[in-house]
């Protein structure tokens, strides 16, 4: 038979098939399970996980990179741009040559042919195979580009192993986009398709090499490369073992696949920047894991898009041994101290506090709940804003329980705290001291919600708290030398302005400290994954010194503006920090910024006008000393218990005198107050070896340091004591008791409590 009428026949088949391919409906060639990809802010891959299949199969992408589009057309189908899908020249050639040699050594396929039958899964090779692989080629060319056409090839093409597409190859072979390869690196992997199984190194190196640079000679000749190109390319060597797939932000796309599938992911990760925190996380991570602590967490926010920019869920990911395949970003940990800002915030946009408001610091019992401070100390009175900076735990229980549990647990829900879903009387008042658990995320957008509210009027409602609250509670948040959950002073020196907190969990198990500035908050979490606690991690010693090196690789900010449309200024007692009188200008007053608010707290109650013997030994009244003799003064003065813890770290503090002997006017309430136990406590005695109770201490305060206090339970008589000394050890049987103390003057006081 004459080539001439093998042609014909051949263009006879064509056109059957054309008008085959015409009346059939197209579908979608490929739905091959993908890698989940993914890429940084600017496009380049931070990470990636092999198929369901077991293939690294990047999902398709929409161009194909010039070099390696110029390499596998002129490799694979010469006139791939011109022809209809079927190419009857080639077509021809391959049926000459399979007639000469009595075999099938050419199959004639051009790209398109050579795409549906990666569709179909490479099916056996038959006469009627070849027919419909033509007549979907056809098909496929009348509804699809050209240029989608070889991006379907070019992603779904074996290139060896378990390697499928060019993005993946470029990845696996080179270590780089495909994008970036060089000519060399372009015409290795555009002869692969060909014989997939030439890449294994040791294995068909010399003819991989020979069919390479037979290629670059061809892309020469065509003038796709000069010759010095083409002989520079030459000289480059072929790759070695495959390349292991980059793994920043590891636990990020892991986090990202449970919600959107495995697929190409495009964040707003900062390449370079996810370099740099996953370093500082390793760095401090083996200083870390000499206390055993081996797990942390960071995250670093855009405040303006609330998206992350760098995202670091663990220290490493592939042992296991620890936990650090778990991402602790969106892990719930007792929350410890970090939730006090925003009740500072929220009490002060209702108007309950202004910022140096003195908050009772004496011990505190309520119900079963009897919380303590870290350090194991108390103040008496502490301003508002001191109790956020020193973090301190017993006014900040009196503060919550002013405010309202269940108020508080709205708002929070409102911050965007999502693992807060409990009612009132499941966290009750420890909500504020860790009884809640939170994720690292969760906080980190509460902080980047206020710092764009504070900045842009359009988004304040993303935030619960106003505008002139948060700027008051961020101003608060700013010291930089700051005690360590109240306990000994640390100083953290930091180039810029930051609005910081840390927070330490109940047995040392969860180190947290957040910071932001007008563009960015960073948050970091320090710990264990299995919950177990180490002495001496705490937000300040573990946490604050990571998060003010993460604060390092950003760039430097300028601070919030003033919004004065939301504050104004209050005129407050300097020594109280509630709303003047006149009885408080003798120590002073000051101008208190706060937001606009519906109510002030009440007026100073603690400014009194009292009446003194010349001397001021005594206080007295007109039937005991000349009215014209008595000294009328503004004192400030504190409640027993206040002033007797008070007084030990404010030596300017001085008492009231004590009442004249000859005294007959009413006297101030509250003179005797019982610190310990409070009422309806239940105590518990230690026991010695030998079974016996050891007792508990009883505490009180009186108001006259020179006063006697008679101690009587369940009517029965204990002791005295005196001299400002009020601690006496008693015995109690198991069982409810009333501890009653009175003075010589007749005044008393009373608690119920339970010995158990």
């Amino acid at each position: 038979m004459s080539l001439r009428k093998n042609i014909h026949i051949l263009i006879g088949i064509v056109a059957a098939v054309a008008l085959l391919a015409l009346a059939l409906r197209p579908r979608p060639l490929f739905n091959n399970p993908v890698s989940a990809v993914l890429e940084s802010s600017d496009g380049r891959l931070l990470s990636a996980r092999i198929a369901a299949d077991g293939q690294w199969r990047f999902p398709a992408a929409d161009t194909v990179p010039e070099k390696f589009a110029r390499a596998i057309v002129r490799f694979e189908d010469k006139r791939f741009w011109h022809h209809p899908g079927v190419d009857p020249l080639a077509l021809a050639r391959a049926m000459k040559l399979n007639l000469s040699s009595g075999e099938v050594r050419s199959g004639g396929s051009t790209i398109t042919m050579q795409t549906i039958r990666l569709s179909r899964s490479n099916p056996p090779r038959t006469v009627v195979e070849k027919l419909w692989e033509m007549v979907l080629a056809l098909r496929l060319e009348l509804y699809t580009s050209k240029k989608d056409i070889l991006a379907m090839y070019a992603s779904n093409a074996p290139f060896g192993g378990n390697v499928v597409g060019i993005e993946a190859a470029a990845w696996r072979y080179f270590g780089m986009p495909a994008d970036q390869l060089s000519w060399a690196e372009s015409a290795t992997l555009a002869v692969l398709p060909n014989a997939p199984a030439m890449i294994h190194p040791g294995r068909s190196r010399d003819a991989l090499l020979a069919k390479r640079n037979f290629l670059l000679d061809q892309l020469c000749a065509s003038g796709d490369i000069d010759s010095l190109s083409c002989e520079l390319a030459k000289d480059e060597p072929l790759p070695d073992k495959p390349h292991p797939l980059p793994e920043l932000a590891y636990h990020y796309l892991e986090t990202q696949r449970k919600s959107l599938g495995d697929t190409r992911i495009e964040s707003d990760i900062d390449f370079s920047l996810q370099q740099r925190a996953e370093a500082v996380l390793q760095r401090h991570g083996e200083v870390f894991a000499t206390n055993e602590v081996f797990n942390a967490a960071a995250v670093i926010l855009d405040v303006h898009s609330g998206k992350p920019i760098a995202y670091c869920g663990n220290i490493g990911h592939e042992s296991g041994i620890h936990g650090d395949n778990v991402d602790v970003v969106q892990a719930p940990r007792s929350s410890g101290s970090t939730l006090k800002p925003l009740l500072y915030g929220a009490m002060l946009d209702e108007g309950l506090i202004l910022p140096q408001t003195l908050v009772s610091d004496i011990p505190f019992h309520y119900k079963d709940f009897t919380p303590s401070n870290f350090n194991h100390t108390f103040d008496g009175a502490v301003p508002a804003a001191d109790v956020i900076r020193r973090s301190l735990n017993v006014p900040s229980v009196r503060m919550l329980h002013e405010y309202g549990v269940e108020k508080f647990i709205r708002l929070l829900q409102q911050a965007g705290f999502t693992t807060i879903t409990r009612g009132a009387d499941t966290y009750g008042l420890s909500l504020i001291l860790g009884g809640a658990e939170i994720k690292l995320w969760d906080l980190a957008t509460a902080y980047a919600r206020m710092s764009n509210a504070l900045q842009d009027t359009q988004t304040a409602k993303v935030s619960p708290l106003s505008r002139g609250a948060i700027w008051c509670t961020f101003d608060t948040l700013t010291e930089v030398n700051r005690p360590e959950e109240e306990g000994d002073w640390h100083t953290f020196h930091a180039s810029r302005q930051i609005a910081w907190k840390t927070g330490t969990s109940y047995g040392n198990r969860d180190a947290w400290a957040v910071g932001a500035t007008p563009d960015y908050v960073v948050a970091v979490w320090v710990g264990n994954c299995n919950g177990e606690g180490r002495p001496l991690l705490t937000g300040v010693g573990y946490a604050a010194p990571l998060m003010f090196d993460l604060f390092g690789l950003l760039p430097s900010t300028s601070w919030f503006e003033q919004p004065d449309d939301s504050l104004e200024e209050v005129i407050c007692c300097s020594l109280s920090g509630h709303p003047a009188t006149d009885l408080c200008e003798a120590d002073g007053t000051v101008a208190v910024l706060a937001p606009n608010a519906p109510q002030r707290p009440a007026l100073c109650p603690y400014h009194k006008l009292v009446h003194l013997s010349p001397d001021g030994k005594y206080q007295v009244d007109s039937d005991c000393w000349p009215v014209s003799e008595i000294q009328n003064v503004s004192r400030f003065v504190l409640s027993p218990a206040q002033e007797w813890y008070y007084m030990k770290s404010h030596s300017d503090y001085h008492p009231l005198p004590p009442y004249h002997p000859n005294y007959t006017g009413s006297r101030a309430s509250g003179v005797i107050e019982i610190i310990y136990p409070q009422e309806g406590m239940q105590v518990a005695a230690p026991v010695a070896l030998d079974a016996r109770s050891q007792g508990i201490v009883c505490s009180a305060a009186h108001s006259d340091p020179q006063a006697t206090i008679y101690w009587h339970l369940d009517g029965t008589y204990l002791g005295e004591t005196s001299h400002g000394e009020h601690k006496l050890k008693i015995i109690p049987e198991h069982g409810p008791h009333t501890l009653t103390l009175i003075d010589a003057n007749g005044h008393s006081a009373s608690v119920r409590f339970t010995a158990m």
